[in-house]
């Protein structure tokens, strides 16, 4: 688990060296501060995370194994996602497993970083997101789902554009994207999505309705089971087992609630506190898109249990990475010095702890990690 606690840590030690100042004026505050675009710094960490995805060992990722077995086998049927399926027929053709691994992640990891860089104003801030927020290791074991994750979050400007043809070609991206995970079809709903700030006291009625219907398993069950009507390719997929994916089979608890409830806080704050600034030149829409997502992804959290919806989450979730990087951009230029560094000591806390939490229980069984031997 050591390797996975220096990854922040590293981050942090390199923020803290370089103060996160590229444009700073401490005594006025009228300019915009703590810009860090460095392109050089974003492929370094870039290089450094595909390494240790591409060479980590089989083991490492619950689903991992599978996909090495595939391999193995020469078995991967991937008549609705011909994406993976090319990229199988590579690593079958140079009998290289890292083939395999080496594309999917050059792919995840390129609109990933491909995304950072055209939207975020500091990007050493905006890679600790991406790896505190559990993203990056996500992909150790939702290897496809994730490269359409990334292509998504990476064309994002498409949607919350207000040109006709932008909105086209996001469809266009969607596709894409499908053909690499069939659940891509999901951001159907982002084209729906105000890039208006939902209102807070609809917000905290949603988060309070949500934790309550956290505790109520035959909600979930019901959503189950309407789920299992419109799955298509999950639906034949588990057909043997339709309880494990379509109904409640891994309760939470309130250790996993917990964390949610500390993330409701955070973003009903970031709704009255800080205010948006006009001379800071950052993608409000993109700001606020990015909130209402999270809002959504948080609610979500009221079915958490069924395997289909803990799924479909990892399209809302990676929007934390845009959210918390304008988010902590705001708070770095805002004028009320003691209230923006409580929310940011809380803020970083919260997702250091968290991530610990994760790691501790080993969420996507990535822990230990190990280098790949081949067999």
């Amino acid at each position: 688990m050591l390797i996975y606690l220096l990854l922040p840590l590293t981050i942090l030690y390199f923020l803290f060296l370089s103060r996160m100042v590229i444009e700073k004026n401490n005594i006025t505050f009228k300019s915009e501060v703590f810009i860090a675009r460095n392109n050089m710094t974003l492929f370094l960490w870039s290089v450094l995370l595909l390494l240790l995805a591409v060479f980590k060992g089989v083991e490492v990722g619950t689903d991992y194994p599978m996909y090495y077995d595939f391999f193995v086998k020469k078995s991967y049927v991937g008549i609705v996602e011909p994406g993976v399926s090319f990229i199988y027929s590579l690593a079958i053709k140079y009998n290289s497993f890292l083939v395999f691994s080496l594309c999917v992640y050059i792919l995840f990891i390129f609109f990933m970083f491909r995304g950072i860089q055209k939207n975020c104003p500091n990007y050493l801030i905006s890679v600790l997101v991406f790896i505190l927020t559990y993203t990056y290791l996500t992909s150790y074991n939702q290897l496809r789902q994730m490269i359409a994750v990334s292509i998504l979050f990476c064309c994002v400007n498409y949607v919350v554009s207000n040109k006709y043809g932008d909105k086209l070609k996001y469809l266009v991206v969607i596709l894409l994207a499908y053909l690499f995970h069939t659940s891509a079809l999901v951001a159907l709903i982002f084209l729906f999505i105000p890039t208006k700030k939902f209102n807070a006291k609809v917000v905290i009625t949603l988060f309070l309705a949500t934790i309550v219907m956290y505790f109520v398993p035959s909600l979930k069950n019901y959503i189950g089971k309407f789920i299992v009507g419109i799955s298509g390719f999950y639906e034949q997929k588990y057909t043997g087992n339709l309880n494990y994916f379509f109904e409640v089979n891994k309760e939470k608890g309130l250790l996993q609630l917990i964390p949610v409830i500390l993330q409701m806080i955070i973003l009903v704050i970031s709704l009255y506190f800080p205010h948006n600034k006009t001379n800071l030149k950052m993608n409000y829409k993109l700001y606020n898109f990015s909130t209402n997502i999270v809002v959504i992804n948080l609610c979500l959290y009221s079915l958490s249990g069924i395997e289909a919806i803990d799924r479909l989450q990892i399209y809302f979730s990676c929007f934390n990475i845009y959210f918390y990087s304008f988010l902590i951009h705001l708070l770095l230029n805002n004028e009320e010095r003691f209230y923006r560094r409580l929310f940011l000591i809380f803020i970083i806390i919260f997702w250091i702890a968290y991530y610990f939490l994760r790691l501790t229980i080993n969420i996507s069984g990535i822990v230990p990690y190990s280098f790949f031997i081949s067999k």
